[in-house]
């Protein structure tokens, strides 16, 4: 008896004397399991730290140009020299830079942040002076909203932030679990002094002047303390505005005050974005959680408090959208998980049963199931872990082997009482005889994560690791179950004696047959062999490769591609022209809702479908681009799904943005000709013009002026310019704004005419300083491993594969010349699939080696695991097979699958081999001990394979995908099943063939060196 024959005979051994222990120790672990699926926070996805970080540069009213001159290119520069980038990119808009920086996983994220912080520090004195603020962020799955609402009506509710600060946002912020709360769409009223430049002009006020002195006039410091009567008494010069009046009667100049030259009022700021729902007017509410919240919770407080608000009388008339609840599609994908698992389980209990025929043995066998779910998930409680659908995910696919290791225990204790009459000592030995084979399968399983957790860190492998831990801790928490409490149950159980000389089934005779035809046909099997290898090539050259189908949530967007920087009264003219012509077709196009969203140069719409529509999305997408209606100032398309897998792209880089733009439109439409590519576009904005005013310096002069005053005055007319706040008892702190009249900011010609300064003799207007003309510009500039860039996707329509869209692309840009310097790239969806599976095929490899390397140290011996690895090679060709019979492509779901199948299928070889070596071990001639060892471990292989399979079955028929919205289970399960079925059928034959073949191999190795060394020892003699 080796080592683990001792090991396993000792824990059942202890199980047996300790009957009360084991049970109470189990019945813990169970209690703690069931307390931990209560405690265990509810997520969606594991709260990742992505190895990004994203710097956000605000300078409101800026040309493109002169952000990526002035901000981007030198913070680019100093964020360069950080260490580990794999990707730095940026773009420069007309209110902000915003940098990307992508690390490699095992970065350390938050020391990054802080790192680019201080680069950012160190060169902020050559950013310009009046940028206010540079925000760092980085990225975790936890920061996106749980929550999402809109907000519509028949009536204006524009002016409504009071009455949805107090009546929704606040009290939605004090619920438990709710870190933060987003209002938008809907501005809170400001004070705003407007100046009157002719008043201004005529009293010579200084602007600059002016904002220094409103500034300093409204303050609060405390100026020390002193000591009276033995007590400390604070000093604090109050300095606040405290009512409208008092600013008015600010006195700016002698005999001037404030309210001679500028008008004070509350007002809403100019709205700069606009949202609709159902083609009225919509505001938005973000909703966040506190990190460790569970989400359902949370997300049933927030609708309590929804519906509180829908019933106030203070929302009448008002319709409360949930536009995204993330808990609803959370607890719709964990539903589906847990109903597949349960079919999954009981079709695997209904074939335990058949194959066992009694109940007593079905039960304890299924045992296994529910005390290895609880302790899983009493261990994922301790270790800091979450329930969310990568984990459940581990568990679904666990539920099928969970019963694997109880199975391989119960049939060979029960194999030995039908010669043991003492039901304690058949059970100490019955472990004892699979404590190896349990101990190796369980092992292997577990081994092929190891890559993934411990190797090269890519967005799979990190996801991939909450996968691994649930199966993981499963795996071996069945186990211990079986060497302890299925042994310890078995006792109890009473088995009746089968007869001495019954006869065999007839599905073991003819395998008994078929294997002795195997072993005595050695060389047409193994042409057998090589033959069903050779198939593989057919399905591998047949099938398709893809990153993953185009996922649904039931909604689709629509981006309008406004064709120039059009103001938001004109663009949302496009938007109502759009929602009516898809109201106009609700039913035809099942349409539930739309909600749009627009600025100025930039509309988008989403569209919410019906459930179970009958028709596929991309179907949908197509009847309606057909049936557009004509738009003078945008062209219409589907937004790119890069997310999903359904959308592709490629970059161009060079120097100079308008070669790009020259290239990229020279390339659309060649690619729009493609077949399968639809929604063709560049990634840049329509023509946008901007109006350049350059100062005179002698005309300045002479009225005793700089460009820089100059400057200041238009900057302070259009822009306006921040004061201090203005507190209020009843509505908290209010925005003061010194601004210009509104006709400076609607009218070129009231611009030319803005009074500068006045003279003795006349008004000096704009006009008569400086020259205004207007000119066309970019809408944004695009930069790329620190190089300017510029995007080209597309949509494929749903026949078309990720690879086959690179092969078609790759053949179009081949016969594309492109000037010197510059360069084009797949990237997206591209550039994703190309990484995933490399690391996928890299973790294969590896995997195998593990598997290897555990089973040489467990059987110790080279020659034997090589016997048990014909399986994990056979398994691969019923992928392939399963995948082109069911008309799935290769997508990454399938290669997880695949990778999950490799721990699995190797568990049959090992029991065969294990037995087989048992019995040759006890003196039995070769030959008889494989047919032996076969015979007897046929009928717990078969019971394991078949629960594995039917524990699948349900993911492999459904049509369950990730958070409900996310790519399917099926390529993963099918992959699985295909594999395990096809394995199972040829490693029954094809295991004991080969480890007869390696026997005889080393048989003849050894005569060989035998005989070297006698031929070597004569010749040396001589």
């Amino acid at each position: 008896m080796d080592k683990f024959a001792h090991a396993g005979a000792a824990l059942a051994s202890f199980a047996i004397r300790r009957p009360v222990t084991i049970s109470m120790v189990f019945f813990s672990l169970l209690i703690m399991g069931l307390a931990a699926s209560r405690l265990l926070p509810l997520e969606k996805f594991p709260g990742i730290d992505f190895p990004e970080i994203f710097i956000q540069v605000p300078y409101k009213d800026a040309t493109p140009a002169e952000i990526d001159k002035m901000i981007t290119q030198p913070v680019e520069e100093a964020l360069a020299t950080m260490s580990g980038i794999k990707r730095l990119r940026s773009r420069s808009t007309e209110n902000n830079a915003e940098i990307q920086i992508r690390f490699d996983w095992d970065a350390n994220i938050k020391a990054k942040s802080i790192e680019a912080r201080e680069k950012i520090d160190a060169i902020r004195h050559l950013l310009p002076e009046d940028v206010e603020r540079v925000l760092v962020f980085k990225f975790n799955l936890k920061d996106m909203p749980v929550f999402q609402l809109r907000l519509s009506s028949d009536r204006d509710i524009s002016n409504s932030y009071d009455l949805l600060e107090r009546n929704l946002k606040m009290p939605i912020e004090r619920i438990k679990g709710v870190s933060k709360v987003e209002l938008y769409g809907v501005q809170k009223k400001q004070i705003s002094i407007r100046l009157d430049p002719q008043r201004i002009a005529a009293l010579h006020i200084d602007t600059g002047k002016l904002t220094k002195t409103l500034r300093d006039a409204n303050f609060s410091m405390t100026a020390g303390q002193f000591f009276d009567l033995d007590q400390k008494i604070t000093v604090n010069p109050v300095g606040e505005y405290r009512s409208i009046q008092e600013i008015e009667d600010l006195i700016v100049q002698p005999n001037v005050r404030l309210t001679d030259i500028a008008t004070v009022k509350y007002e809403t700021p100019r709205a700069e974005e606009g949202r609709h729902l159902d083609r009225t007017h919509a505001i938005g509410l973000n909703i966040f959680r506190e990190s460790g919240a569970n989400l359902v919770a949370v997300s049933d407080a927030v609708m309590q408090e929804i519906e509180k608000a829908r019933n106030s009388t203070a929302f009448n008339g008002i319709n409360l959208f949930i536009m995204d609840d993330e808990a609803d599609s959370v607890t719709t994908s964990l539903q589906d998980l847990l109903n597949s698992g349960l079919i999954g389980a009981v079709l695997s209990i209904i074939v335990l049963y058949l194959f066992l025929r009694n109940l007593a043995t079905t039960l304890v066998v299924v045992l296994s199931v529910p005390f290895a779910i609880c302790i899983t998930l009493a261990c994922m409680y301790f270790l800091g872990y979450t329930l969310n659908i990568l984990s459940l995910m581990g568990l679904m696919l666990a539920v099928g082997m969970l019963v694997d290791n109880a199975v391989v225990v119960t049939e060979s204790i029960f194999q030995v009482r039908e010669d043991e009459p003492d039901p304690v000592e058949a059970t100490k030995k019955g472990v004892a005889l699979v404590s190896l084979a349990v101990i190796a399968g369980t092992a292997t399983t577990a081994i092929v994560f190891l890559p993934n957790i411990v190797g090269a860190k890519e967005e799979i492998t990190v996801f991939l690791e909450h996968v691994a831990v649930s199966i993981c801790i499963s795996l071996f928490a069945s186990l211990i179950l079986a060497q302890t409490l299925i042994p310890l149950l078995t006792t109890k159980l009473k088995i009746k004696p089968k007869p001495k000389h019954i006869k065999p089934s007839k599905l073991k005779a003819l395998y008994r047959s078929i294997l002795t035809w195997t072993l005595a046909n050695q060389g047409k099997t193994a042409l057998i062999a090589v033959l069903i290898l050779v198939s593989t090539i057919i399905p591998m050259n047949l099938l398709k490769s893809d990153e993953q189908n185009n996922g649904n949530n039931g909604r689709i967007w629509l981006n309008y591609n406004v064709q120039a920087n059009y103001s938001l009264q004109e663009v949302e003219k496009t938007v109502v022209k759009m929602e009516d012509y898809l109201y106009a077709n609700k039913e035809r196009f099942y349409i539930k809702q739309v909600y749009s969203y627009f600025t100025t140069g930039e509309a988008q719409s989403g569209i919410t479908l019906e459930d179970d529509i009958p028709i596929k999305i991309a179907d949908l997408k197509k009847r309606i681009k057909d049936e557009f209606p004509a738009f003078a100032r945008a062209k219409p398309s589907f937004q790119w799904n890069e997310s999903s897998g359904g959308g592709v792209k490629i970059s161009l880089f060079g120097q100079s943005s308008e070669t790009l733009m020259e290239i990229a439109n020279e390339i659309v439409p060649v690619l729009a000709s493609v077949d399968g590519l639809t929604d063709v576009k560049a990634d840049i904005d329509g023509q946008n013009y901007e109006l350049q005013i350059k100062v005179d310096r002698n005309k300045a002069f002479r009225f005793g002026l700089n460009t820089q005053d100059v400057a200041t005055m238009i900057s302070t007319a259009l822009r306006g310019s921040n004061l201090r706040t203005f507190r209020n008892a009843s509505n908290g702190e209010i925005d003061i704004r010194l601004l210009y009249d509104e006709t400076l900011q609607t009218s070129i010609d009231g611009l030319r005419n803005l009074i500068v300064f006045r003279n003795l003799e006349q008004n000096v207007t704009l006009d008569m300083l400086a020259d205004l003309t207007i000119k066309p510009r970019m809408s944004h500039i695009q930069r790329d491993g620190r190089q300017t860039a510029l995007s080209i996707g597309a949509n494929l329509e749903s026949d078309l594969t990720i690879e086959e869209a690179k092969e078609r692309i790759e053949a179009i840009m081949a016969n594309v010349q492109l000037p010197n310097g510059y360069s084009w790239a797949l990237d997206g969806s591209f550039q994703r699939q190309d990484e995933d599976e490399g690391v996928m095929i890299t973790n294969m490899l590896l995997a195998v080696c593990m598997i290897y390397i555990v089973m040489a140290a467990l059987f110790e011996s080279l020659l034997l695991p090589t016997s048990v690895l014909t399986s994990l090679i056979f398994s691969f060709t019923g992928v392939f097979w399963a995948f082109l019979i069911t008309g799935n492509p290769m997508t990454v779901m399938g290669m997880i699958g695949m990778l999950i199948l490799m721990g699995i299928v190797v568990n049959n070889g090992i029991v065969l081999v294990d037995r087989i070596n048992q019995l040759v071990n006890q003196g039995l001639a070769v030959h008889d001990a494989i047919i032996e060892g076969c015979l007897t471990r046929v009928r717990p292989i078969l019971m394991t394979v078949s629960t594995t399979v039917l524990g699948l079955v349900p993911l492999a028929l459904g049509d369950v995908s990730i958070g409900g919205d996310g790519p399917s289970y099926s390529p993963m399960a099918i992959a699985i099943i295909g594999g395990l079925l096809f394995s199972t059928l040829t490693s029954l034959f094809l295991v004991p063939l080969t480890y007869l073949l390696l026997l005889k191999l080393r048989r003849n190795t050894v005569q060989m060196i035998s005989d070297s060394k006698h031929l070597v020892a004569k010749i040396t003699g001589a």
